[in-house]
């Protein structure tokens, strides 16, 4: 029989340049886990109970006053934009677009915008600092701090967000202050965060990108400092409306958080994931 045919039959192994990559940096972060589906949160036992955020879904993360919403979101754009090379766009509610990415640098750098603009850095860390503001320049992070958006102008951003810039997702800081002015017929304060969420999610179908909204919780009185907030701590029509809810819990010691998943298609009943949070930073980083 020909050797040459009988090695043809024979399965060979190759290694490839990435499983090599994939060994040196698998517990970096800086490489989606293959398991991924979704757009990958950066947060490891977050990503692999939920695949990440997920196309044409509305995720909703809640928290009460202080407990870090902002630091949250910025943790988030940071791993989403700055590690895995997505596209977010955020509507800033809250805080303006300059806020916004002040708080960012700062976050990362640990060193203030005032500092950096006046130079005032030691020559110690002039490199680092920018190898982190280069790193950070190359994030695709698009901000919209508009107010009183209307309703047919935020469908428009949000089409304009994914066709003209490539966002793979969308954050809205601020569900209550997201208001639209043809709504000033609505008597109910609570009717309209509802129909807002509702057109939400509409619009997260229709472009066909995970949509993360953050809110306040609606119900706190009954929490003390380190009780765990549920899914009965947010707005009624949230658990209704929304794919997806988290729960930000800061605890103490102040480096203690956790993020609740209180529900998800994933899981059955909620699941409390520990993060620990940086306050020097205000950074939410894994536990």
């Amino acid at each position: 029989m020909d050797r040459a045919f009988v090695r043809s039959h024979e399965n060979f192994e190759f290694t490839t340049l990435k499983e090599i990559i994939v060994q040196l940096l698998q517990n970096t972060g800086y490489l989606v886990d293959a398991n991924t589906t979704g757009i990958a949160t950066g947060f490891d036992t977050i990503d692999t109970i939920t695949k990440g955020f997920q196309a044409g879904e509305l995720s909703v993360v809640a928290s009460k006053p202080g407990s870090g919403k902002t630091a949250f979101l910025l943790s988030l754009l940071f791993n989403i934009a700055s590690k895995s090379g997505k596209t977010a766009g955020v509507f800033s509610l809250e805080r303006s677009a300059a806020q916004m990415f002040h708080r960012m640098i700062t976050s990362e750098t640990q060193q203030s915008v005032q500092k950096i603009t006046a130079g005032d850095i030691k020559d110690s860390d002039k490199e680092t600092i920018n190898t982190i503001l280069y790193t950070l320049s190359k994030s695709e992070i698009y901000v919209d701090d508009t107010p009183h958006l209307t309703e047919n102008d935020f469908h428009k951003r949000c089409k304009q967000l994914k066709n003209k810039y490539g966002a793979d997702i969308i954050f809205i800081d601020g569900l209550e202050l997201l208001s639209f002015p043809e709504l000033g017929d609505i008597d109910d304060d609570t009717k309209e965060p509802h129909y807002v969420l509702n057109d939400i999610k509409k619009t997260a179908k229709e472009i066909n990108l995970p949509v993360v909204v953050f809110s306040h919780m609606s119900n706190t009185t009954s929490l003390n400092t380190d009780a765990a907030p549920s899914i009965h701590n947010v707005y009624d029509f949230v658990p209704q409306t929304a794919d997806s809810i988290y729960l930000i819990h800061r605890q103490n010691p102040d480096d203690k958080a956790s993020v609740i998943i209180a529900q998800h298609p994933n899981i059955q009943e909620p699941v409390l994931v520990p993060l620990k949070f940086i306050e020097s930073i205000d950074k939410f980083v894994d536990f």
